[in-house]
């Protein structure tokens, strides 16, 4: 794919574009798939995306969408680290394989292309199984033999051998590697291998066909994947299995068509953002300290029996099944260019709702540092405000995207955000 665009944008940051009419059409497609309110192409080839982070290919245009971590900059540094960030967030969300790939090295060799970030992990592990013990099961076949194979099926033979007294329908159970979940990996491999650019990932997905070579390719359809059954013999499979639908689902047409693929893998930022917080929390409190992600669910009150303005906190911390501290995610710019601290009235407000219907008096709001802002305070706000019987304490502060994950675990430990006996968390 030598005529491929690749075209790179952060979130909520406009970019102009020169573009020829294919590659405008194509990000029209593409504004399908994202949604008119969130992807915004001017006449003048300026081009807004917001919401989401990821990526979109349509014919030969790949459209890579990077975090909002920088204020202006949009140069390949920003965009790298913008790459290393969501790889981050990614691998402390829930997505495993980004997780065990995601060392400088490894992901170096990646380019910042978050499409061909996933390619090459699907490839890693694929080779790896492979290279351990490619799977293989007994398939029933039934053929017709001029020698006795297995057992005569009796049924077949009649109606198809009724003249053929020569030949016989037999049946027989044939250990093979020509199985439903190899010919699925068959069938996404040779796709992918189409779609990727580095030489590395088409390496490694070339080997892979090669160890599938007596394997077909078949149709995929949405039903085919309920089709394959893992058991403690091939459970080793299940997640290089997932990686391969993730693919399948996220392609507008059919991979068996020879139409031009539409690939997408979109996540809301915002989402991500408060998943990331939330993994973090989760994993840094000791025993006794339940952190719960978007819950539990209240209503600020009720009118002719009807509940009222929903509640849900982003993160809770309970304790003893009462909430103790709310942390609210919020990944959106915080500071104004001198360093200073625009905390929207909008945001307090919601916090002291969330104060009220929870008998919570201590509320965090957590923020993205965005490259090149230069305060330094970990802590941004520390307000106290005055209850009838109580005193609510709301602390605002930023999260650094850009330092590993021990080191703002660290940060948190040490901070007095969690000075409290209830809330004491793990250095880990």
């Amino acid at each position: 794919m030598d005529d491929l665009r690749i075209i790179k944008v952060f979130e909520d940051r406009q970019i102009k574009l020169r573009l020829t009419e294919q590659e405008t059409n194509d990000i029209l497609l593409i504004r399908n798939i994202i949604g008119e309110n969130n992807l915004s192409l001017q006449a003048d080839g300026k081009l807004l995306i917001s919401h989401y982070v990821g990526f979109v290919q349509v014919n030969k245009t790949r459209l890579l969408i990077y975090p909002k971590i920088a204020r202006i900059v949009q140069d390949e540094a920003s965009y790298r680290k913008a790459f290393d960030a969501l790889v981050k967030m990614l691998s402390y969300s829930g997505f495993d394989q980004v997780k065990r790939i995601s060392t400088p090295q490894r992901l170096s060799r990646f380019d910042g292309d978050i499409l061909e970030l996933f390619i090459g992990i699907f490839a890693d592990e694929l080779l790896l199984l492979f290279k351990r013990d490619i799977n293989r099961s007994y398939r029933r076949t039934i053929e017709n033999q001029s020698f006795i194979k297995g057992k005569i099926d009796f049924s077949e033979n009649i109606k198809s051998n009724s003249f053929r007294s020569h030949i016989h329908a037999v049946r027989f159970e044939e250990f093979t590697e020509d199985i439903l979940m190899n010919q699925i990996f068959k069938t996404v491999v040779a796709h992918l291998l189409k779609r990727t650019t580095l030489r590395d990932n088409r390496l490694k997905l070339s080997q892979a066909l090669l160890w599938l070579e007596d394997v077909e390719q078949i149709k995929l359809t949405n039903d085919i994947w309920n089709k394959v059954v893992f058991t403690r013999l091939n459970h080793q499979y299940e997640t290089v299995f997932n990686m391969a639908k993730l693919f399948y689902q996220n392609s507008s047409l059919n991979l068996n068509k020879g139409d031009e693929l539409t690939f997408s893998f979109l996540v809301p930022l915002n989402q991500l953002f408060e998943k990331y917080v939330y993994e973090i929390l989760k994993n840094s409190m000791r025993q006794g300290v339940n952190v719960k992600y978007q819950g539990p669910i209240r209503y600020l009150g009720n009118a002719n029996g009807e509940r009222l303005f929903q509640l849900k906190p982003d993160i809770s911390l309970v304790k003893d099944d009462q909430v103790i501290m709310i942390v609210d995610a919020k990944y959106k710019e915080v500071l104004d260019a001198e360093g200073g601290a625009l905390i929207s009235q909008s945001d307090i407000y919601q916090m002291l709702a969330y104060s009220v219907r929870y008998s919570c008096n201590q509320i965090i709001l957590a923020y993205p540092k965005m490259i090149g802002e230069c305060r330094k305070d970990f802590q941004l706000l520390n307000v106290e405000i005055p209850l009838e019987d109580s005193i609510l304490t709301v602390k605002a502060v930023q999260i650094d995207l850009e330092c590993d994950t021990s080191t703002l675990i660290e940060r948190l430990t040490h901070s007095n955000l969690f000075h409290n006996q209830d809330l004491i968390i793990n250095v880990v």
